[in-house]
């Protein structure tokens, strides 16, 4: 039987419409009618083109009727937004899945997105890449830029769905844009989307990675000096809290997005110009549980496990308590779609001294710990796994030259004490290591 896809082709090398007569001065016309772009169209058919064009017609509706009753057969479900979609999402500009309609009819799942090889639909694909309409200034934005879209998840396809942290987008049917022609070249709506100042808004509507970059803070991309930066808006606690943990995470080696500070905001460098960075929830879904995270992690590669337990054990030093699916993920390389690597640690805004002006310096009774522990203790595999975890002892004065790294402006009013509870918590975690 032919797959979806091959119907689908078939299906759309015959002529569609209807053949409809015409009276002009006494002489009969025949023409082929047709809707293209919400347009009619009308095409002259020369008499003995007739017979061949009205049986293509009529091969094509048994064909569409055919393709109908396979995809109900199928009980695929699509919203109504998601029915609207046909097209191709685009590893730059090689065609990597194909809809019809809002329905998967062609895949390369070695090169695809893995929210849609995962799902088989493009909702999640898109629901991983639109600014969370929350947001003061994504309103504004929306606003500004003529948005009249209710459905969050098709707000990035006015951005053809590209993002900066990846090459992936989405070209409609019948488009013939190349991924250079809808490439991020220009910051010109960073300030409205991480402000709200309308008053440097451009006169010309520009393509804007504003609609595709998700979080629930204000923030916006600006170009400098070539590489794009991602600036967050925070209190003080959150910017010294990320500023801080970007510190702690190269003290012991977790891989990190380069972040400084840039007065009033904190600024991540795009650690994904070269690779593409893939979020966790597109192939683990919306369950951030550590065990069905280590077994997906697994089934990538065990050196991305290793890594992702040596980034939850960062998390319950630090307590970060807003790791989720969507702030963490893998790399992949961006040609062939070969998983590389854990990506990079980034977002620990709402860590360390974030909501609270202390950090608790008794681990033993640290819900996050204790949590984090008994899930290494639940499982032998994660146990062996965790006890060969390389992380070295750290000095009270280490953690403090860390420190001393981060503006003085952003700390808080009891540095020392942070300090020692840090450094008893991490004691504490690489003792258990050794049990």
């Amino acid at each position: 039987m032919r797959s979806l896809s091959d119907l689908r082709n078939e299906i759309d090398s015959l002529p569609k419409g209807n053949i409809y007569p015409k009276t002009i001065k006494g002489h009969v016309y025949w023409y082929r009618q047709y809707f293209e772009s919400r347009k009619r169209v009308s095409v002259l058919i020369h008499q003995n083109e007739l017979e061949e064009i009205e049986s293509k017609i009529l091969k094509r509706k048994e064909l569409e009727e055919e393709y109908k009753r396979r995809v109900e057969a199928k009980n695929i479900v699509l919203s109504p937004a998601t029915k609207t979609i046909t097209g191709q999402v685009m590893l730059g500009d090689i065609p990597v899945a194909k809809f019809e309609n809002g329905l998967l009819i062609d895949i390369d799942e070695k090169r695809a997105p893995l929210s849609i090889v995962s799902t088989k639909d493009i909702t999640l694909f898109l629901k991983l890449r639109v600014i969370d309409s929350s947001r003061t200034n994504a309103r504004l934005l929306k606003k500004a830029l003529g948005i009249k879209e209710t459905d969050d998840k098709l707000v990035s396809l006015s951005a053809y769905a590209a993002s900066i942290s990846d090459n992936y987008w989405f070209r409609p049917k019948h488009s013939k844009l190349k991924y250079a022609d809808i490439k991020f070249e220009v910051d010109a709506f960073s300030d409205l989307a991480l402000k709200g100042d309308l008053t440097l808004f451009p006169a010309k509507r520009k393509l804007t990675p504003e609609l595709t970059t998700t979080g629930s803070f204000e923030k916006g991309w600006k170009r400098v000096d070539g590489s794009w930066w991602l600036y967050k808006s925070g209190t003080k606690e959150e910017l010294f809290s990320e500023l801080f943990a970007y510190e702690l995470a190269k003290l012991i080696g977790i891989r990190i997005a380069e972040y400084s500070y840039d007065e009033p905001y904190v600024r991540s460098k795009n650690f994904a110009d070269e690779m593409n960075f893939e979020p966790a929830a597109s192939f683990c879904g919306d369950n951030d549980d550590y065990e069905p995270s280590f077994e997906a992690m697994m089934r990538l590669g065990e050196d991305i496990a290793v890594d992702y337990l040596r980034l939850m054990m960062f998390d319950a030093w630090i307590f970060n308590v807003d790791r989720h699916n969507e702030n963490y993920g893998i790399m992949r390389d961006r040609l062939t779609g070969e998983v590389i690597s854990l990506a990079p640690n980034f977002d620990c805004n709402l860590s360390l001294i974030s909501r609270s002006k202390t950090l608790s310096d008794k681990p033993e009774s640290d819900g996050l710990i204790k949590v984090f522990l008994r899930f290494v203790k639940t499982r032998k595999d994660v146990g062996d796994v965790y006890r060969n975890l390389d992380y070295a002892d750290l000095s009270l004065d280490e953690i403090s030259d860390a420190l001393d790294r981060v503006p003085k402006s952003l700390w808080p009013d009891n540095p020392e004490s942070l300090c020692n509870a840090l450094f008893v918590r991490h004691r504490y975690l690489v003792g258990q290591l050794k049990r």
